[in-house]
Parts: C-alpha cells; sequence; structure tokens
C-alpha cells in the first residue's frame, strides 16, 4: 500500500495540505508529518486519502509511540479495527503502565464479540490507573452496549466523580437514565453535557429528541440544528430534524433534511418513507408513490408505507392499483379503520360496489370516535 495515496480530482487544497504533500512526496522519513497529513486529509474532506495514509502510516514498525497511539485512535474511530488492534497491542508492550491501550482494546474486542475479553482488557486498564475517568467512561460504554446498565451507570457516576467536567459521561448516563423513564433528570444530565463541552454534537441531539418527545418540537428543532453544525455527518440527526420540522408542518424543510439523510445513506427506508409522506403531505402524489416504493423494497410488509401507497393510488385516480396495498393493510393492521375506509373508496372508484359496502362497513365497526378516518393527506 503506497503512504500517500493519489490526490482526489477536483477538490481544492489548502496550502498547509499542499505543504505536506510536498514534504512527504520529496521523501521525508518523519512519521510526525505523514500523521498531520493525515489529520489534514480528513479535515478537508479528503476521507478516503486520509485512511489509506494511516492504515499505511500504522504498518510502520518504527512508530514513535505518541504517533502510533494517534494513529490508533484515528483508526479506532473510522472502524478499522483490526489495525488499531494491532497498533494498540504494541503500545501495550511499549509502555505497560499506561491505562489507554488496554481501554482501547477492550472497546475492540468487545466490538467483535468477545465480551469476556473485553471485561478483562477494561479491568487491567483500570487497575493499572484507578483514578482515569476515560478509563471508567470507556467500561461503561461496553457494559451498557450489553445491557449491563446499572454496573454502566455506576462507571459513568465514577467517571463524573472524578473529572466533574466529563461531559461524554454526562450525556451516556443522560441516556441510561431516559430507558429507565427518568427523562427530566436526563434533560438536566445533557445540560450539564453542554456546560462542560457545548461542541458535544451527542448531548445536543439527546436533548433534541427528548424536546421532541414532549411536544416542543421547536426547541427540538434548534438542538438538531446545533448537532449538524457541530457534526454534519450525523444520519441520525438529520433525520430527526426532518421529523421535527415535519412535525410543525415545515414541508420544505423537513424534505431538505430528509434528502441529506439520503444523501448521507441512499437505502436509509425510513428517511425514504418520510419523503414520501412529506411529498402526500405537499399533495405531490406521484413523487410521493416513487419514493414510497423504494421504501417498500425494503420493508415489504410495513402497513404504514402500504397505506399511504394505496392513498397515492387512489389520489392519482388509479383505484384499481390501490387495492392490494390497502387490503394488504387491513390483514397487517385489522383494528385501524383507514385502511379498510380507503380500500372503500377504492372499491368504489373501481366499480366494486359491493366490496366498496363491505369496506365501509369494517370502517365504521372500527371507528372508535377519535377522528382517525380524517386524518388523512
Amino acid at each position: 500500500m503506497p503512504l500517500l495515496p493519489d490526490r482526489g480530482r477536483g477538490r481544492s487544497e489548502s496550502r498547509r495540505l499542499v505543504d505536506l504533500r510536498r514534504r512527504v512526496e520529496a521523501g521525508t522519513d518523519d512519521a510526525r508529518t505523514v500523521l498531520e497529513l493525515v489529520l489534514a486529509l480528513w479535515d478537508e474532506g479528503h476521507r478516503d486519502q486520509a485512511l489509506r495514509a494511516c492504515c499505511a502510516l500504522a504498518g510502520r514498525g518504527d512508530l514513535p509511540p505518541d504517533v502510533c497511539e494517534s494513529a490508533a485512535i484515528f483508526l479506532f474511530e473510522r472502524r478499522e479495527l483490526g489495525l488499531a488492534r494491532e497498533c494498540f497491542e504494541r503500545l501495550s508492550a511499549q509502555r505497560p503502565e499506561r491505562a489507554l491501550p488496554h481501554c482501547y482494546l477492550g472497546r475492540i474486542v468487545e466490538r467483535l464479540g468477545d465480551l469476556p475479553a473485553a471485561i478483562a482488557a477494561h479491568e487491567r486498564s483500570l487497575a493499572l490507573e484507578p483514578r482515569n475517568a476515560e478509563c471508567h467512561y470507556r467500561y461503561g460504554v461496553t457494559l451498557a452496549r450489553h445491557e449491563r446498565r446499572e454496573a454502566a451507570e455506576q462507571c459513568y457516576l465514577r467517571a463524573i466523580a472524578l473529572d466533574p467536567g466529563h461531559a461524554k459521561s454526562y450525556t451516556n448516563l443522560g441516556c441510561l437514565l431516559d430507558l429507565r423513564g427518568k427523562g427530566a433528570q436526563a434533560m438536566e444530565l445533557f445540560r450539564r453535557a453542554l456546560q462542560c463541552d457545548p461542541t458535544s454534537a451527542e448531548a445536543h441531539f439527546n436533548l433534541g429528541a427528548l424536546y421532541g418527545e414532549r411536544g416542543s418540537h421547536e426547541r427540538a428543532i434548534r438542538e438538531f440544528e446545533s448537532a449538524i453544525r457541530i457534526d454534519p455527518e450525523s444520519v441520525e440527526a438529520h433525520l430527526n430534524l426532518g421529523l421535527a420540522l415535519y412535525a410543525v408542518r415545515d414541508f420544505d424543510g423537513a424534505l431538505g433534511a430528509l434528502k441529506k439523510v439520503l444523501k448521507l445513506d441512499p437505502a436509509h427506508a425510513t428517511a425514504h418513507y418520510y419523503v414520501g409522506l412529506v411529498y402526500c403531505r405537499m399533495g405531490v402524489y406521484a413523487k410521493a408513490l416513487k419514493i414510497l416504493q423504494q421504501a417498500l423494497r425494503a420493508d415489504s410488509e410495513n402497513p404504514a408505507t402500504l397505506y399511504y401507497i394505496g392513498l397515492c393510488y387512489n389520489r392519482l385516480n388509479e383505484p384499481a392499483k390501490a387495492i392490494a396495498p390497502l387490503k394488504r393493510v387491513t390483514e397487517l393492521a385489522p383494528e385501524d379503520p383507514r385502511a379498510f375506509y380507503y380500500l372503500g373508496v377504492a372499491y368504489d372508484r373501481a366499480g366494486m360496489a359491493e366490496e366498496a359496502r363491505a369496506s365501509y362497513r369494517a370502517a365504521d365497526s372500527r371507528d372508535d370516535g377519535s377522528g382517525r378516518l380524517r386524518a388523512t393527506t
């Protein structure tokens, strides 16, 4: 693997990046310069090049420990777990007194499916540095991923006791409390995390999610927008921003946020569904139908998707095509009167009067007076 990847085409480069490239291309053997180039490539959007350069750097056997550590963390954060593991194992041999390599090794082997080895690695890290808040935090992350929530909470609490400014522990502890139904406490923890670190995208996101659950959509929108400014490639932040904008009937804004999700993850079924739903609300039924059919390919038995596909066909005056998806909804969600009602509409328009009457009767028998029959586009 070449140490320096080819330049990307058509993308401008800063003076710093040009200078770093020139120095590396001149044959410098300085690992720190190569690491600086990796970080510059990543910062300026040359993500694939940065990753290839870091992989090549990590394969060198002569790396200074600080460069090896930075490269290992970079690779870990980009899911290059095999190379990251090799680097951390090398570091643990070079610096046996340090906890950090064991801490990361715990996270890596946990992701590779070996929980006992992960716990052993975390315990080694804490034996070496029992007052290291980051080690307690990372142990908590591993435990939480395996539903050991009480033990994870204790890890986060110990991290906070050791470092009252440890924003990530406040955020993760808030997530666990929210799962236990303690939303008010979780909200305070997310706010505390932002006091410690205003650039925490995770804290902004989780605070936005709680506001959204409470119906405070405008406040949720502000938090999701803050999360996106910090982490522009967060699929979940763009998705939740789209849903919050949809809730306040800002359909143009919702459409923009949801299309950003699809740009980042073209196969995102939930985004496809909600883009289709937005188009339905805007009355653009042909576009809605096309995108909902894409969503259906990912989940062919989703009653909500099938319902809106049937609704689109009805609105496009193609009742015969509406019958099959709406009939399937009545089988998948037999207590929902809406599907029976609009199936009746489709039968009626298709000239199938008797079937229409039966569907209308079924809708009436299921209508609890909640107005669901009128909750349509």
